[in-house]
């Protein structure tokens, strides 16, 4: 057995030597530098982050065994606009990437300062400008303070503001006259003041207080009614309507 020892050293240190100078070999093979880089999305988007564009361009060139796919599916993972990536090395020299999206809920956008937030489960994390366009077309936009966001980052989502992503998120295909969502949580009202602009009509709708799709789809309904009645929507302000459970009331 202590004969055995030495040479079991011996060899597992022949086969890291081997296994060194195998991966050095590869990493010289001309034939094996990238020359194609294939990309494949899970959900139908259909682009990837401007960060993760610049890396894998700078990676045209370079050898298949340059870089350990463990590591960089999790550089990518890292990403706020990533859920998951899956990455093949296609001998001679191509990179396949199959990339999901990140299941947001939300997109939280900051108009005054230019900064946009993607809400993701319970987290929120920020977003360079130029991948706001990968969630602008598929999820709720929702135009808040940045002090809020800057909050939610540091203390996490509130329940509040839950109820307004599910309302949100549960008006973004069934009615398609909103188009702007606003929300403020700095009010006297525990709820904050959440703002419906229907701009073809001129009119506001502020939800005072937690209601569902249906309250929101019979407002909108009703101020249709009422903006077309009297002509309101063709004064310079815009009419402001106030929705509880009970009703909407004009102000």
């Amino acid at each position: 057995m202590k004969k055995l020892l030495p040479r079991c050293i011996t060899i597992m240190l022949l086969v890291l030597i081997l296994g060194v100078f195998l991966l050095f070999s590869l990493r010289n093979i001309q034939q094996f530098n990238i020359a194609k880089i294939e990309v494949f999305f899970k959900g139908g988007q259909q682009r990837l982050p401007m960060a993760i564009q610049e890396d894998l361009s700078e990676r045209i060139g370079t050898s298949l065994f340059a870089f350990s796919l463990g590591k960089l599916e999790k550089a990518y993972e890292r990403h706020p606009a990533i859920q998951a990536v899956q990455i093949k090395r296609s001998l001679p020299a191509t990179l396949r990437l199959e990339f999901t999206l990140a299941n947001a809920s939300a997109l939280l956008v900051n108009n005054e300062n230019q900064r946009s937030f993607l809400v993701v489960n319970t987290s929120l994390y920020e977003l360079e400008p130029e991948d706001v366009i990968l969630f602008s077309a598929i999820v709720p936009t929702i135009e808040v303070p940045l002090s809020y966001c800057e909050m939610m980052l540091k203390y996490g989502l509130d329940q509040t503001f839950f109820q307004v992503l599910a309302l949100s998120s549960s008006l973004q295909e069934k009615t398609s006259l909103i188009t702007r969502i606003k929300y403020d949580n700095n009010s006297s009202n525990s709820f904050g003041k959440m703002v419906l602009e229907l701009s073809s009509y001129n009119a506001h709708i502020w939800v005072r207080e937690p209601v569902g799709e249906a309250h929101v789809r019979s407002a909108v309904a009703l101020v249709v009614k009422d903006q077309q009645k009297t002509l309101s929507f063709l004064s310079s302000e815009p009419k402001r309507y106030d929705l509880y459970r009970e009703g909407l009331v004009r102000r």
